[in-house]
């Protein structure tokens, strides 16, 4: 298993032979992966070879995997995904349309056992970091691909859960605003000692993780590289 974790350190998230079934008799897996608080791990392989699902599984929302999934050394599994203490960034980016930019954060941490003052704060931390505040009040149903990436990932900055799983969050930003963007998020999380997975194709990307899991197109990993 690969670990950066130190002796008497708690994982934030194991994952032991942890497999999901997908359409047509294949499997994405087996994996096996330790992360410590703040690390930074990319899943990078073809498209339709099972990344996105598993990171869906990963996060309770869809299909039920194999193997043992731990967060902060507690077995997650079977618990239902708001229980988890796992974020999601999706490639489609949802939004709560009806509302606005910063009412979107706000949901995001509406239902912690902390302070309102800390609640608040947290939102405009995330929102000014990333740079939401000049839409802040604009509809989701309004903005652009990258001004709802922007707000996604402010979304987890916010809720600072201890594993994020990021599914491709930066594509819809463009070249000028990705690089600021990516290096701002991945900081913030890394700072909060949230463990994240990164789903990605893209290089500059991936420069940023502490290292990389390559699937092919079945679905099965390579030994993790640096």
């Amino acid at each position: 298993m690969r670990s950066r974790t130190v002796d008497g350190e708690r994982s934030a998230l194991r994952l032991e032979r942890v497999t999901r079934s997908l359409p047509g008799g294949r499997t994405v897996g087996p994996i096996d992966l330790e992360l410590a608080p703040g690390d930074i791990v990319g899943f990078s392989g073809p498209s339709g070879c099972g990344k996105s699902t598993l990171l869906r599984s990963l996060a309770g929302l869809e299909g039920a995997l194999r193997g043992r999934i731990e967060v902060d050394g507690v077995a997650v599994a079977r618990r239902a995904a708001g229980r988890r203490d796992i974020t999601l960034v999706e490639q489609h980016l949802p939004l709560y349309d009806h509302l606005s930019a910063r009412e979107n954060v706000e949901m995001s941490v509406s239902g912690l056992r902390i302070e309102r003052a800390e609640r608040e704060h947290r939102v405009t931390v995330a929102i000014e970091r990333l740079g939401v505040e000049a839409f802040a009040t604009r509809r989701a149903a309004a903005l652009s691909g990258g001004e709802r990436a922007r707000v996604c990932l402010a979304r987890v900055l916010a809720r600072r859960a201890r594993v994020t799983l990021l599914d491709e969050p930066f594509a819809g930003l463009d070249e000028a605003a990705r690089e600021t963007v990516r290096s701002r998020a991945l900081e913030e999380l890394r700072s909060h000692g949230t463990a994240v997975i990164l789903v990605t194709h893209d290089r500059d990307d991936l420069s940023m993780v502490d290292w990389i899991v390559r699937f092919d197109d079945h679905g099965r990993t390579d030994a993790p590289t640096e």
